[in-house]
This record gives structure tokens, C-alpha cells and sequence, in this order.
């Protein structure tokens, strides 16, 4: 479709040749970067400069602290060439991921990391670089961290790590002892304690009634389904936040015992199975109070654990997995069919997630030990509806004593939730099993991704999953894009590029990582003039090197250099034979180069805007506050409405825009953006009103046979201030 990746090929065509014909002055005008003429050094060799360097500052500052590293060490480093750029080329400062390495050899052992865990421990010491762990706050000091002093690995000399899990926290308090008085919570937790049993209806997985045959042999039980029945149990905080009649008794009783405090939380307002938001502000804020008492009391008496367990440490966190991989389930059961999940000595680059895993191994050991017994592998929850919105609504509609924290898997199960927590429960039990996996954003959803490895081809490849919005298009992933000196949040595009430069070759993509921190180092002058040379010999190394295209394209000094610098990508993709499949990487750097174009300062001059415009119409740039800011450049703000109006016939034309929603959304998500560049109401409206005339007797698509309105006719009435649809 035309309009999805461009104008229509008309106007296209028109303006690629009149851009050609005046490309000259535009260039000067423009103040084009040509590339370097002094090529005495390639990119592969300013890495090799770059690493050997790195490796120097980093044992030079070893020595200045007085740290030391034994030499047979450091030339198991050097032993290898990928190695020894992974461990000194791939972050500004190498130092934190030698010491990582080191302090993972320490406390698992040279067999561990040196032979049998090699790629698993240097994706533990890379990722803990960009994310150091906060073990006592159970979580990470995310991309925040970055650029900060904080503690460097702890290289000393100790005895080797013993894989402790932690078990159940909580201690049980007397809450009728004798010796001392009782205060609120103690008789809180005898109110629920000392109740008689209710009745409640719970549903049960059972096997059908064993039935034999003639001979007497049982038969095959069949699946087992599920049963509702009524039993018996003890009182729970959550009954008497449920039930009025419950919360008159715990008044009474509360007062009976000197205690000053009563909840008023309706009747069924908050039951066990409440799906629906509270909207009476002040009975959620009744509501949250009852929870936090509760809570608390659970909590001060150990009913609950007064925290969630601390997160490992690094070497804690890749002993548990390695215990896993070396004493694997039995073959023969249902978990040992389907092991291992994901090789753990894949190449490090593809073990990122994985390795930024921070849950508390007690939560970790729980879900493992049931796929180990039973097979079970549950990557999804109990989906509830708007309540889910309202964490505190939520947490009080069943809340009761409980062997985990809030935050834990467990409690997710128990609570259940809308798309986040069934991201995270997906994504959470994939890493516990040994997967690298992320939760993911998409446009109103959160789904999951994982890291898949095809045994068959020995190919990796990023996945998604549990999507519902849109596809990779429409991605981020939560996981922190760890392959830059950034880090933090990127579309899904740039971790899939991730696994399939490592399948180009794992030495030429770490070689690419080494190529952007040697860049990095360079001033912004010298970037924007080598950023041309730097691209094409960091794509001809790995096609996949999405570092080097991010940091080629944000160093162009002009909009000339970053159309330069988009053709030179798709000329060295279309050299390496990238499969068409793959073309939202094409597209995804073609959205970079643009923002770059959109980021600079545009030409003043109409034919330089002209002639500018034509090379994104033939980029089938797709930046819609870009194209509006030349368009109104070249003609105006009529020539802008016109425009837009010509952009609506060509996506109406289009055969894409009844094949399914993608056409129309993106087609929408162009239309918002335009408007968002008028500030006028008024202009807005009739801008709106006047794009709206090229749907004429056209605005209904048909989409698998149902007829619908156009998703572009319904945002232009609302720009246009026409809310009935017959208008």
C-alpha cells in the first residue's frame, strides 16, 4: 500500500526526478557530508585498536586498586577471540564485566565457567554490568544505573558458593499468649483464626470414577475435568472484606476486645470472584484501608512473609539454572520430553534475558520442582476484568494467608489479573525454565517474547507471544536492549536482529558490538564524518549489526548524510540476500533515518525542500510530522492539506486496505500525527473535514467478509467534530 510506506508511486516517480535534476545545489545547500577520504584504517582494525586498549585500561585500574586477577585467568580470556572481545570490547568500561567473570569462576568454579558454562557466565557478567542487582530490595537498579559509581564485583578471595534455597520465611506468632497484651493485629488474626469454618464453592481438576472391565482391569481413567463443589474452611480476610453480615461480627468482636478500629466494606462489593472496578471513591478507599489492616496483621504475625525474598546474586542466580541443566527432569517424563527448553551454552548475545532474571530462587524453585513432578509448565493466569486496573481492589478480593509476596509469580496465580500479569507470568515461567524471555508492550496489551532455538537448522530466533494488537510491528519489548552502552526499552525488530546476527555468526556480531563502542569513543565531529565508512564496514561484517545502524544514523550531520546512509543500509542488505521477510528491520531503520532527517535542521529553500522530499517519497517515508513539515515548506499549508488529501485517495486505492486492520490502523496512526501538527481547533476541523470529501461514497471497508466502518472515516468525524456517523 502506497500510503503504508510512502506516497502514491506517482508522485513518487514525479518527485525522484526532479530531485535528480536539481540534487547538486541541494547537496551544497544542504552542506553534505562526502565520506572520509582517509581510509588507512578499516573498522575491524580500530576494534582490534579499540579492544587492546580497553583490555589495558581495565588491568591497569585493576592494579591501581590493588585487585588481583590470577594470569591463568586472564589468558583463558585471551585464549579465545570472541572471548576476549565480549569480556573488553562491548561495554565503555570493561572493568565491572572482567570482575564479573571473575567473581562468577570464584564461586562456581573453573569447570563451571571456564568449560562447561563459558557463553552463560559472560551473559551473566555483561548483563550485571548495564543492571547491577539490588539483592536486598529483591530487584534491579534497571537502566537508571547506567553512568553511575556503584560497587564493583567482589573479586576476594572465598570459599566456593553452596546453592542455598531460601525456604518459608514466616514464623508463626502466638496470638493468644499470655505473657504479654495483645495488640490490634493478634486480634485481628484470632477473629479469622478462631471462627468457626464457612462454606465456600471451589472448583477441583479430578480424574472421572476408575471403571473396570469383565476381567477386572481397570480401564483408562480418560482426562480429568472440573469439579465444583462446596467445602469446608477457616475464615479468610478476604470472606469478611466480602461479606457485611462478617464485618458486623469483627466490629463486635473487635470492640468486645478494647480495640478501637471497624471496616465498613459493603456487601459482595469486593467478593473472591469480583471482576467489575470499584467506581464509589469513598467505598474503595474503605476497602483499601480493611486490606491494609489485614494485611499488616497477616504480615506482623507471620502469616504472610513481612517482604519478598531477595533477589540472588548473579552467581546464585546462574548456579540454580546450571544445577537444572546438569541433573535435568527423568527423560521419560512429560518435563524430561521436552528438555532442555533452550541450550544454556547458546552464544551469550541470545542469553541476555535469561540472565536478567532477578526472581528470588524460592519462587523459581516452586514453579520448577511442579514441572519436574507433573510437566506443568503454566504460562498463563486466571484473566479478570476491571478490577484488575485497581491494584488495591484487587489484592483485597482475596487476600489470605499466604506463603509469598505481592510481586511474586505465586501470587499472580493466586490473584490472577488482565495482560500484564499474564505477560509476566508467560514470561516469568519461560525463564525459570531455562528460556531467555521479556514481557512485551503493545498498543494498550502487555504479551511476552522468548528467545526459541530450532534444533533442526541451529538457528535462534526472538518470538513472540500472547499478542493481541498488532504483531512485531507494533512490539517493545520490557527486557533492556543490553547490546549497546545505553541499554533500556527498544521495539521487538531490535532483539530479533539480535538472534539473527548471532546466526550470521556470533564472532562477526560481537565484532560489530566492539566496531559501536570504538565509534562511541570518537567525538561527535569525527562521528559525523566517519558515520558513512562506519556503517557500510559494520553491515558488510554483519548484516544484522542494528548497533551500528543506530549509531550511524544519530550521528548524520545533515538530512543529506541520513538519506544517504538509509540507501547505503538497503544496498548492503540487498548485497548479504536478506530475506523479504525481514523487511521490518528494513523498515525500522528507515524509521530512524527519518526521525534523524525530522531531528535536523530542514532547508529553507522551496526547491531544497522539494528536492528533499523527493528522496523520502522514493524512501516511501512513512514520518508523518516529517512529510507535513516539508509539505508545507513547498506549498503551503494548502499545499499540506492537499497533500494529505492526495495520501487518503492513494490508501483508499490501495488493495491492502481490505485485507485486514494493519492498512487502516496505520493509515490512522498517520492521519493523528497530521493533526497533531495543526494547534488551530478551527484548521483542524476543517482540515479533517476536507481529507474526509476523499472518502466520498467510500467509507466502509470489508474486512473476511464483515462490513465496517473505515477506522480512517470514524478519526476524521472525531477530528471534524462530527460524532454521528450518518453526518
Amino acid at each position: 500500500m502506497a500510503i503504508v510506506r510512502g506516497e502514491a508511486e506517482q508522485y513518487a516517480q514525479a518527485m525522484f526526478h526532479f530531485a535528480a535534476a536539481v540534487a547538486a545545489s541541494w547537496i551544497a545547500l544542504l552542506g553534505g557530508v562526502q565520506p572520509t577520504a582517509d581510509h588507512s584504517a578499516s573498522w575491524t582494525t580500530r576494534a582490534a585498536e579499540h579492544v587492546a586498549a580497553a583490555k589495558k585500561s581495565a588491568l591497569d585500574t585493576a592494579v591501581e586498586r590493588g585487585i588481583e586477577l590470577p594470569p591463568d585467568f586472564l589468558a583463558w580470556i585471551d585464549a579465545d577471540p570472541v572471548r576476549r572481545d565480549s569480556v573488553y570490547g562491548c561495554r565503555s568500561n570493561p572493568l565491572p564485566v572482567l570482575l564479573g567473570l571473575r567473581s562468577l569462576e570464584i564461586d562456581l568454579g573453573e569447570e563451571v565457567v571456564r568449560r562447561q558454562f563459558p557463553q552463560l557466565a559472560l551473559a551473566f557478567a555483561i548483563q550485571d554490568s548495564y543492571a547491577p542487582r539490588d539483592v536486598k530490595a529483591g530487584g534491579w537498579n534497571d537502566a537508571d544505573s547506567v553512568g553511575k559509581v556503584v560497587a564493583l564485583p567482589d573479586v576476594s578471595a572465598r570459599a566456593p558458593l553452596t546453592l542455598t534455597i531460601q525456604t518459608d520465611p514466616r514464623t508463626p506468632v502466638n496470638t493468644h499468649d499470655t505473657g504479654r497484651t495483645l495488640d490490634r493485629d493478634d486480634h485481628i488474626i484470632n477473629f479469622l483464626e478462631d471462627h468457626a469454618p464457612i462454606s465456600v464453592e471451589t472448583s477441583v481438576r479430578e480424574l472421572p470414577p476408575l471403571e473396570y472391565d469383565e476381567r477386572g482391569i481397570a480401564k483408562p481413567r480418560g482426562k480429568p475435568t472440573t469439579v465444583t463443589r462446596m467445602v469446608e474452611r477457616g475464615l479468610f480476610a478476604a470472606d469478611v472484606i466480602e461479606s457485611a453480615s462478617l464485618q458486623r461480627e469483627f466490629n463486635e468482636y473487635m470492640q468486645a476486645h478494647g480495640q478501637d478500629f471497624r471496616i465498613d466494606c459493603g456487601d459482595r462489593a469486593v467478593a473472591w470472584n469480583a471482576t467489575e472496578a470499584i467506581s464509589d471513591g469513598d467505598l474503595r478507599k474503605r476497602i483499601a484501608a480493611a486490606h491494609e489492616a489485614f494485611h499488616a496483621a497477616y504480615r506482623a504475625k507471620g502469616r504472610m512473609p513481612q517482604e519478598r525474598d531477595r533477589a540472588p546474586t548473579a552467581s546464585e542466580s546462574m548456579a540454580w539454572f546450571v544445577r537444572n541443566d546438569v541433573s535435568p527432569p527423568v527423560a521419560s517424563s512429560e518435563a524430561g520430553a521436552h528438555w532442555p527448553r533452550f541450550p544454556l551454552n547458546a552464544p551469550w548475545p541470545v542469553l541476555i534475558m535469561l540472565a536478567a532474571d532477578d526472581q528470588p530462587l524460592r519462587e523459581r524453585e516452586e514453579i520448577w520442582q511442579k514441572f519436574v513432578d507433573t510437566g506443568e509448565a503454566r504460562t498463563y493466569g486466571e484473566y479478570i476484568g476491571g478490577i484488575a486496573q485497581q491494584g488495591d481492589m484487587q489484592s483485597a478480593r482475596r487476600l489470605a494467608p499466604f506463603a509469598f509476596s505481592y510481586g511474586s509469580i505465586q501470587m499472580m496465580w493466586k490473584d490472577g489479573g488482565v495482560c500484564g500479569t499474564m505477560g509476566n507470568i508467560g514470561a516469568r515461567t519461560e525463564r525459570i525454565l531455562g528460556v531467555p524471555a521479556s514481557t512485551a508492550g503493545q498498543p494498550g496489551h502487555c504479551a511476552m517474547v522468548k528467545m526459541d532455538f530450532a534444533e533442526k537448522t541451529g538457528e535462534f530466533s526472538c518470538q513472540g507471544g500472547q499478542y493481541a494488537t498488532g504483531g512485531d510491528e507494533v512490539t517493545t519489548v520490557h527486557a533492556g536492549w543490553n547490546y549497546d552502552d545505553v541499554g533500556g526499552r527498544r521495539p521487538m525488530i531490535f532483539h530479533q536482529s539480535v538472534a539473527w546476527g548471532v546466526n550470521e555468526g556470533v564472532d562477526a556480531f560481537v565484532d560489530t558490538l566492539v566496531m559501536r563502542r570504538a565509534f562511541d569513543a570518537l567525538s561527535p565531529s569525527e562521528r559525523a564524518a566517519e558515520c558513512r565508512s562506519f556503517l557500510t564496514q559494520g553491515l558488510k561484517r554483519n548484516p544484522y549489526a542494528m548497533v551500528v545502524a543506530e549509531a550511524a544514523i544519530a550521528a548524520a550531520p545533515d538530512p543529506a548524510m541520513a538519506v544517504r546512509l538509509l540507501d547505503d543500509f538497503n544496498k548492503s542488505l540487498d548485497a548479504a540476500k536478506i530475506p523479504k521477510q525481514r523487511d521490518l528491520y528494513r523498515n525500522m531503520v528507515a524509521d530512524l533515518a527519518h526521525a534523524r532527517v525530522m531531528a535536523l535542521p530542514a532547508p529553507t529553500a522551496k526547491d531544497d525542500a522539494a528536492a528533499l522530499l523527493g528522496e523520502l517519497a522514493r524512501q516511501k517515508c512513512t514520518n508523518a510530522p516529517l512529510l507535513a513539515k516539508l509539505w508545507r515548506a513547498t506549498a503551503g499549508e494548502d499545499g499540506f492539506v492537499a497533500k494529505c488529501v492526495e495520501s487518503a485517495k492513494a490508501y483508499i486505492a490501495s488493495p491492502e486496505r481490505t485485507k485486514n486492520r494493519k492498512a487502516a490502523d496505520a493509515f490512522v496512526t498517520q492521519l493523528r500525527a497530521w493533526a497533531r501538527t495543526i494547534s488551530n481547533k478551527n484548521a483542524r476541523v476543517l482540515w479533517a473535514k476536507e481529507v474526509l470529501g476523499a472518502f466520498e461514497g467510500q467509507d466502509s471497508i470489508e474486512i473476511r467478509g464483515k462490513k465496517q466502518i473505515d477506522p480512517a472515516v470514524a478519526a476524521l468525524r472525531k477530528f471534524a467534530d462530527l460524532s454521528d456517523e450518518k453526518k
